[in-house]
């Protein structure tokens, strides 16, 4: 339980486990052995029993940012492997979830890395996983986007409304990094495909226990950015 770990943070992780609305359910400290960081997600008692009302409660308020997502994952396995993208770049890490790419980015050397995401609780728990790994990562307020270098995002086109977003950060700045399965890459830009990966979402419940195969895009061809 987060309340009973030394972490700084305890008080705001109690809080963040408050808002998984799920009986039972738990932020833990979990070592990500191919992206080399840690993160506090999502844990559920393998005995925990749901009522069909509680599980339809948990799906509809999915706490998207105590999960390590399969895109979130390739991308920050990408930048560990090769991070000639980031090193030395102001990034920012565009829908940040848990903070898993951006860390991932400030962990390879990133100048500065930026978070952005529309749930108040992904933009604490991407500070407080920064912190776990020690590192420092900055909130994007509003729509006060920050001059940088590269631009980071995975799995964000589930959401229509993440799109408008993305198509002008990737028309504003000049490299980028996107992690997404080929059946939603965007359209609205050329794509070249760095690298592909097989991973899974963590933790491994209902859905989300399959492999899946996520592609590395960058900027296809140096654009006008204007």
């Amino acid at each position: 339980m987060p309340g009973s770990d030394n972490s700084p943070f305890k008080h705001e992780l109690e809080q963040l486990a408050r808002e998984l609305h799920l009986p039972g359910g738990q932020l833990n400290r979990q070592w990500l052995d191919s992206e080399m960081l840690a993160l506090w997600l999502l844990n559920v008692d393998d005995t925990l029993e749901l009522d069909t009302a509680a599980i339809g409660r948990f799906w509809q308020k999915l706490p998207f940012w105590a999960f390590a997502w399969a895109g979130g994952r390739a991308l920050a396995q990408h930048i560990s492997n090769d991070s000639s993208m980031v090193t030395g770049k102001r990034v920012l890490d565009f829908g940040c979830g848990s903070g898993i790419a951006g860390i991932a980015a400030a962990l390879a050397g990133a100048s500065e890395v930026w978070v952005a995401d529309l749930d108040p609780n992904a933009l604490k728990i991407a500070q407080i996983n920064a912190a776990l790994n020690g590192v420092e990562v900055f909130e994007v307020e509003g729509d006060d986007w920050p001059e940088v270098d590269v631009l980071l995002a995975a799995d964000v086109l589930y959401d229509i409304s993440s799109s408008d977003d993305l198509k002008i950060l990737t028309k504003k700045i000049p490299e980028w990094l996107l992690a997404e399965s080929k059946t939603v890459a965007p359209d609205f830009i050329e794509l070249r495909c760095l690298d592909s990966i097989n991973t899974s979402t963590m933790p491994a419940i209902g859905d989300f226990d399959e492999s899946v195969h996520v592609d590395i895009y960058c900027r296809g061809r140096r654009s006008s950015l204007n």
